[in-house]
């Protein structure tokens, strides 16, 4: 790319250590390329409960925001920020007048001035960020369906609207969400998910010639999104459910429930480890407002593997061409696992497997920095 390498801030909407994904993998990419990068953590999304959970979150993030921090030699510089929930007037008030203010002169002495900003979601903190930080060129890489989330700010379509016209560039990681925001922003590009081959190959080298008997998702359990009901019925019908993620809100004795074969959240790299043996993956989203316009990141990293994957008729599924079986209802994910056997081929592994190669991080990263630069 032409002349020096601007800083990059990135306003993540997940903590650096939630679950791998887009977010910390462009954040990686940037400062693997030369980028002087910031990974700002989460600034929040809806009013915290005062549970265990939380407040050992809450002492944790109080620790790390007092530390005194320096930018690495290498990888990007991560910065938990000290704000209040973008909700109640009075928070939004304490963030504008003085959290808001700190974070953004700690974010600069980490970056450097006049940075490149990726940002996330689309909140009245962003917003206020944008405006403290000043920065060169703004993108708004649209990921996820925000108003679908619960407890969300009331005025998320509004504060959205805001970011879609202060930003130079709008990217958007399913057709669902391209098609909504380009009737503010005609200009809006896809970037879709993408995947690193050479870690999930592996996983298919020696694919079971008979039926299915263990069935893998890696991946966040939460009520908002997990079909538990299918994931219930898979189980019941005598199939193996292994499960590799953090935890969310999870249904009652889900987790004990026989033929659930939990284990925990395990670094990005050692996930084909966690999920060797597994005979098939399953994409087990439920189909709500919140769920239809994403693109699951973990899409590609399944296909990789050449392994078969059942999944619900989310858009970004149902586009693939016969790539993911699909499944409408418990049952049917019970009947396709069942019928695998009968269905798949070498043909049906290797294109699933090209359609990985092509839709590498690398690729991703590639785009998203050309568009950067058409602009710089």
């Amino acid at each position: 790319m032409p002349g020096s390498r601007p800083p990059v801030v990135l306003l993540a909407g997940i903590r650096w250590d939630f679950l791998w994904q887009r977010h910390q993998i462009l954040a990686t990419l940037f400062a693997r390329a030369g980028y002087p990068t910031v990974f700002v953590e989460t600034t929040g999304l809806r009013n915290p409960r005062p549970d265990p959970e939380f407040l050992a979150k809450a002492a944790s993030r109080l620790r790390r925001a007092f530390r005194r921090r320096k930018a690495p030699s290498c990888g990007p510089a991560v910065y938990p920020p000290l704000v209040a929930p973008p909700t109640l007037r009075i928070f939004r008030a304490l963030n504008r007048r003085l959290l808001i203010p700190r974070a953004a002169r700690e974010i600069l002495s980490l970056s450097g001035p006049d940075p490149v900003v990726l940002a996330y979601p689309p909140t009245q903190t962003t917003l206020d960020l944008l405006r403290a930080l000043r920065p060169r060129l703004v993108l708004y890489d649209c990921s996820e369906e925000y108003t679908g989330m619960p407890g969300v700010p009331g005025d998320m379509e509004e504060t959205e609207r805001r970011l879609l016209e202060r930003a130079d560039l709008v990217s958007c990681t399913s057709e669902t969400l391209l098609e909504r925001i380009r009737r503010v922003r005609p200009d809006a590009f896809l970037s879709g998910p993408g995947v690193d081959p050479e870690l999930f190959e592996p996983l298919g080298r020696n694919p079971s010639s008979g039926e299915v008997r263990t069935v893998g998702y890696f991946g966040h359990l939460s009520r908002e999104r997990t079909d538990f009901a299918a994931l219930r019925r898979i189980a019941a019908a005598g199939f193996r459910v292994r499960l590799v993620g953090g935890l969310g809100e999870v249904e009652r004795g889900f987790l004990e429930e026989p033929g659930i074969d939990y284990r925990g959240e395990v670094p990005h790299r050692e996930l084909p480890e966690a999920l060797a043996g597994v005979d098939a993956f399953v994409l087990p989203y439920l189909v709500n407002r919140l769920t239809r316009g994403i693109a699951p990141a973990k899409l590609y990293e399944c296909l990789a593997t050449g392994l078969p994957v059942v999944g619900p008729p989310l858009p970004a599924l149902a586009g693939l061409g016969g790539h993911v079986y699909l499944a409408e209802s418990p049952e049917e994910y019970v009947a396709v696992l069942r019928e695998l056997p009968g269905l798949e081929s070498e043909e049906r592994r290797r294109a699933r497997m090209d359609l990985a190669r092509r839709n590498t991080w690398e690729r991703r990263f590639a785009e998203l920095e050309a568009a950067l630069w058409s602009r710089l």
